[in-house]
């Protein structure tokens, strides 16, 4: 099947003539209605549909998560922009900021995917997106870093409600063929954010210091939680809410007409309603192996960690005179080199991904990427070939949207198990970056790290292999429910993807 005529068979699920079964590379299982039986009306309402999600939708969960992305990594150009100096950070004290951020996000994921399915997203996003920003201006008034480690703590428990929240809410009102890129959309917000991050931090520190008495890093934290305050408010009113149970508050955008098309679309792939996720449950939903299986590859995967440790190789350069080569306005400049090539990668693997109906092999191309940008890091040639080697790295994150597409594509009836995929993942992702990197990239061995992209090396090449296990475990699902078709029966509580496959 050729690519364009593959594309065809996915978006409309089948042919004229008989049910298509998409290959295990693909966006997900068989469907069995098509798009095709669809009037010319029909359609553009669906266009309109669609364009009304991306506009309203899309664009507020992407000034969210920019705003909570630069408020996460906002620490990491403070630093490097005088709070060093300023409250005295020495030793490995900077990597407990990001240690303590981490661990406050990891104890908040489990429990925000169960109350989210209860009180709905369009409350819980936007309030808990309040409590960051009214903390992350409160970061302005840090002088010691036992004050920055309660707050960054505390930060996260409020941020960990964000990426999982808005990962299910993608999941559930865009159809197999959009998700991947609509999430690479989304998270495109992480560079954009870093950039931001980066640019800000530079003017700051450039016009603002001083000002009032207070530090260019501190106004920072201020600007960017008084921002975080105002994306929030506006949340409230234009977060959708899920299908079966949409937020008033965003009829003026979403009406009876446009709830009607997203009920018919999940119906055709048949998506199951979001429901409220129960002991019961949550613990069923452990059963099920591509929960598993694609946390550990995007975990080991995304791969760009070493990339947070740009600052540090950057502000370790020396002129041959002794001084500083780059200026504090250029520490925070020159990373957003790397963050523009994450956002352009991300996207451009997210759409061939889509428009192909294929997974794997951008998942590989994503690995091709990421193997040379780890190698150029182990061997550290020359300045601008190891500075090259950095910059790849941010090209790491494309894995994470695609294989959350791939797997939700095969857990249409299993929003549960979707939303906690979303999670583990997440979970497992932050645990290694809570942890390994203070044994990898310790700040008190900057920039000659004995372990560093070794590490990272290892566990791309881990999930490489991963990622065609689960092809060809999808490719088994695949076959099995093949098969109980043509016997005319169904796969009775998505046994195929539970641990016993038979």
């Amino acid at each position: 099947m050729s690519a364009p005529d593959e594309k065809h068979a996915v978006r409309d699920g089948s042919t004229k003539s008989a049910p298509s079964v998409k290959s295990a590379a693909s966006v997900g299982p068989p469907v069995l209605l098509s798009e095709d039986d669809l009037t010319p009306e029909e359609r553009r309402a669906e266009r309109n549909f669609v364009w009304r999600l991306d506009l309203v939708f899309i664009s507020i969960a992407w000034l969210s998560y920019v705003f909570k992305y630069l408020d996460q990594t906002n620490i990491s150009n403070a630093y490097v922009s005088g709070m060093k100096e300023e409250i005295n950070i020495v030793g490995n004290q900077y990597n407990y900021f990001t240690t303590l951020f981490n661990a406050g996000y990891i104890v908040m994921l489990y429990p925000s995917c169960v109350l989210i399915s209860h009180v709905g997203p369009s409350i819980w996003l936007p309030g808990c997106e309040l409590v960051w920003g009214v903390l992350t201006c409160t970061l302005s008034l840090a002088n010691t870093y036992r004050t920055v480690y309660g707050l960054r703590f505390l930060i996260g428990l409020a941020e960990g409600s964000a990426w999982p929240g808005y990962i299910t809410l993608i999941s559930q009102w865009y159809l197999p063929h959009e998700v991947a890129f609509r999430m690479a959309l989304f998270n495109c917000a992480q560079p954009v954010g870093a950039m931001l991050s980066g640019a800000l931090q530079g003017a700051l520190s450039t016009h603002l210091e001083g000002a009032l008495g207070r530090s260019g890093w501190r106004w920072a934290f201020i600007v960017n939680g008084t921002l975080t305050i105002f994306v929030a408010l506006v949340a409230f009113l234009a977060l959708p809410g899920y299908p079966e149970r949409p937020n008033p508050l965003a009829r003026w955008y979403l009406g009876p007409r446009e709830l009607e098309i997203a009920l018919r679309r999940n119906a055709r792939v048949h998506r199951a309603p979001q429901r409220g996720i129960t002991p019961r449950t949550f613990a069923r939903a452990l059963t099920f192996w591509p929960l598993w299986l694609i946390a550990i590859a995007w975990s080991w995967g995304s791969n760009t960690t070493p990339a947070t440790f740009f600052n540090l190789w950057l502000k370790s350069l020396k002129l041959p005179d002794g001084h500083a080569r780059y200026s504090v306005a250029m520490l925070n400049y020159l990373p957003i080199i790397g963050q523009a090539l994450q956002l352009v990668t991300q996207l451009l693997l997210t759409f061939a991904s889509d428009w192909t109906g294929q997974r794997l092999p951008w998942l590989l191309v994503h690995a091709a990427i990421n193997l040379a940008s780890q190698i150029i890091l182990v061997v550290r040639p020359a300045r601008h070939a190891y500075m090259a080697g950095w910059y790849l790295n941010y090209c790491g994150a494309a894995s994470t949207m695609l294989l959350a597409a791939w797997g939700s594509g095969y857990l249409q009836d299993e929003p549960e198990v979707r939303t906690m995929m979303f999670a583990t993942g997440t979970v497992f992702s932050y645990i290694q970056n809570a942890f390994l990197p203070i044994a990898a990239f310790p700040a008190s061995e900057a920039p000659n790290w004995r372990i560093g992209a070794k590490v990272y090396l290892g566990a791309m090449a881990a999930s490489t292999v991963l990622f065609v296990i689960i092809y060809f475990l999808f490719r088994r699902v695949d076959k099995i429910r093949e098969e109980k078709a043509k016997r005319g029966e169904k796969d009775e509580d998505s046994r195929s993807l539970r641990f016993w496959v038979y």
